[in-house]
């Protein structure tokens, strides 16, 4: 019985990290919007651990905005840094379930950020 206890444990210790992982905010992540048009459009949103993010437009491979964000206890702070007329910093909570993340308005000056409701759904690219 013990070594059982001991094993199940040990399964969750080593199992833990990579739980943790997968809802790490670093990586790849894309979204639909509609542009001016009202046609849906991709855009590809490049997270860096160093603190930093890469917007791609239309998933063309050419970056339009850059950006640098914390995060943290389910808080991001997001600031555009190039390739935006606004530069105003933003808080979104953040939630990632599986391979969705969504972001949810807190405080954003920046109009269009974030849609007119406020929320941002991306899939782990």
């Amino acid at each position: 019985m013990m070594k059982a206890i001991h094993r199940m444990i040990l399964t969750v210790l080593v199992c833990l990290p990579i739980g943790l992982m997968a809802q790490d905010i670093a990586g790849t992540w894309k979204m639909s919007v509609p542009d001016e048009s009202g046609n849906m459009m991709t855009i590809k949103a490049t997270i860096s651990e160093d603190g930093t993010y890469a917007l791609d437009w239309g998933a063309d491979g050419s970056v339009e905005v850059k950006g640098k964000y914390t995060a943290e206890g389910g808080k991001m702070t997001i600031q555009d840094t190039s390739g935006s007329d606004c530069t105003a910093k933003a808080v979104y909570n953040y939630k990632i379930e599986g391979n969705t993340m969504t972001m949810t308005r807190v405080n954003d000056s920046c109009p269009n950020r974030g849609g007119p409701e406020g929320v941002m759904t991306m899939q782990r690219a």
